[in-house]
């Protein structure tokens, strides 16, 4: 479909929204360690085309999980981190314009990418990764769940967890995507959520608007690992006697957590569980500097393009969802 000469929006450069301001240049929080021993794709020695995902989740074949559960105490978990399915942002073609405009609006000709809505697609991800969980033999099923706070992540709780347990996820405003000038990372309000999903519950604090989304600036990646190490720390500062916690995130926020917590990079897929032993490493802690939390529309797209002449090429759109305010 061709465009007349569509001119890139005002709002990149101008703010509309509050960015939360800091009132510390850093801050220290506890140390963390992860486990190699139990889980292949936890170990730098097991290449990851070798992690045999499907057969237990990567648990080591000389282990069960009733040796895993053993090992947990009150420094030591299981976290089950499970990144959301695909959603209507994946669905681009990856280019210049959609990296300088299209993912700036909310979305076009009918389709919708802020706070991107999970695609068919996505769906039948979550299905096939809830009914694995239900067939794998003494899994261990979380004693707390916790999701981030956007809505393909509280779609993926709802179609890999629901059917499974009785437990309702706490609602965790740190533990969303990467935030700022990207749409698909701005968030519904608690009144939204509430409506649409009535049965999670909200951390303390939780506001009504989303008070970390900015059109002009984006969260950098140190920032992100210090809200990794922020989740991590809060969690076992509530949750001292469970062992297993699960929790629905994003590809950045989860890479982080396995940055701060010593783990290898390895790749977590669309509805994939990641189970990580994390240990919170006693009388040791790590500082976080906050002084530089934020990238400019400048820094991400360099070269954005003086005008958009046609469409974004999309590959999927999103599955049905009966939106109740």
């Amino acid at each position: 479909m061709q465009l007349s000469g569509v001119l890139l929006p005002a709002f990149l450069t101008a703010v509309t929204f509050a960015q939360v301001v800091l009132s510390d240049d850093s801050v220290t929080l506890p140390k963390f360690k992860s486990s190699t021993e139990y889980f292949d794709q936890s170990d730098p020695n097991v290449k990851p085309s070798d992690v045999n995902y499907g057969d237990n989740f990567g648990l080591k074949s000389n282990y069960s999980w009733a040796d895993v559960l053993k090992q947990l105490d009150e420094h030591h978990k299981l976290f089950l981190l499970v990144r959301h399915a695909q959603g209507v942002h994946q669905c681009n073609t990856p280019s210049t314009d959609w990296t300088c405009y299209w993912q700036t609006i909310d979305g076009y000709d009918g389709q919708v990418w802020a706070d991107a809505l999970l695609t068919p697609e996505g769906i039948s991800e979550c299905q096939q990764l809830s009914q694995q969980i239900n067939k794998t033999k003494d899994f261990p099923f979380p004693d707390h769940h916790y999701s981030s706070p956007l809505r393909r992540t509280l779609q993926t709780w709802e179609h890999v967890w629901k059917d499974l347990v009785k437990d309702v996820p706490t609602l965790k405003e740190f533990a969303r995507e990467t935030y700022g000038i990207q749409t698909e990372s701005k968030r519904h309000s608690k009144s939204y959520i509430k409506e649409n999903w009535d049965y999670v519950n909200f951390e303390a604090g939780f506001t009504e608007d989303d008070e970390l989304w900015s059109n002009s600036t984006r969260e950098t990646g140190k920032h992100r690992k210090y809200r990794a190490a922020s989740v991590l720390s809060d969690i076992f500062e509530v949750h001292k006697n469970d062992k297993v916690i699960g929790l629905v995130s994003h590809s950045g926020l989860i890479g982080s957590i396995l940055d701060v917590v010593g783990h290898r990079d390895y790749p977590v897929d669309n509805a994939k569980l990641l189970p990580v032993i994390i240990q919170k490493k006693k009388h040791k802690t790590k500082t976080y500097k906050l002084d530089d939390p934020d990238k400019t529309f400048e820094d991400i797209c360099p070269d954005k393009p003086s005008q958009i002449t046609e469409g974004p090429e999309l590959t999927c759109s999103a599955a049905p969802f009966d939106e109740r305010a």
